[in-house]
């Protein structure tokens, strides 16, 4: 990955609740690690250059679900604030979002909205353990298994991705993860697949395969 903002593809990433924005590029582990092996791969393969910018919005954990979603949607139009910036700046530039459990949330709200002037430059719309996985959304799904997960997320099936965007996006949800895999309150429990599994070394590797798949389709 490289310093500059105005790399080949920059990925707008959201970490999850309560990670530390001064810590893995401001992304959370799970981000990081998986867009660091999505570099690799797109420098090997083309030289294509990558740049990570955090969306700096309050994580913090809640004690009801209204906080929660107020601070998505905080989160969901600072990373629309961020893509329009950076898009202006940097003209040559294509763009990716990649969130994952609260920040996953934060880039399905985000993808909901983006000016249909810059939805040709958004090439990937990734969301790891969605709170609000949509399994009725007909884009790519991944379970890390043969067939993907059933259930909707912990806050119920959220909005499908517009129909424009579609061709860019992917939901990640493992088996046993009740985030994106249940319907509950926020708040009331995480479980050790929820919070180990995505960050792993071999996860990641499998997650960053699938991401390049998408970002081949759009010629990246």
């Amino acid at each position: 990955m490289v310093a500059d903002p105005c790399a080949d593809l920059v990925v707008i990433g959201a970490r999850g609740s309560t990670q530390d924005v001064g810590r893995n590029l401001g992304v959370g582990t799970e981000v990081r690690v998986t867009v660091e092996q999505l570099a690799r791969r797109l420098h090997a393969r083309s030289g294509t250059t990558v740049h990570v910018d955090p969306v700096r919005y309050d994580s913090a954990a809640t004690p009801t679900a209204a906080g929660f979603l107020r601070n998505t949607a905080a989160g969901g139009a600072l990373a629309l604030q961020r893509l329009s910036t950076l898009a202006d700046r940097c003209p040559d530039s294509r763009f990716a979002l990649v969130g994952f459990s609260q920040g996953a949330h934060v880039v399905h709200t985000a993808a909901t909205s983006v000016p249909s002037a810059l939805v040709p430059r958004v090439v990937l719309v990734a969301m790891i353990a969605d709170p609000s996985h949509n399994p009725d959304d007909p884009i790519a799904r991944y379970s890390y298994a043969a067939e993907p997960t059933p259930g909707h997320g912990r806050l119920g099936a959220g909005p499908r991705i517009p129909d424009d965007l579609r061709r860019a996006a992917i939901s990640f949800c493992v088996a046993g993860d009740a985030i994106c895999n249940d319907r509950g309150a926020p708040g009331s429990g995480q479980s050790p697949t929820h919070q180990h599994f995505y960050e792993k070394p071999s996860t990641a590797r499998v997650t960053a395969d699938r991401l390049d798949r998408v970002l081949r389709v759009q010629g990246v």
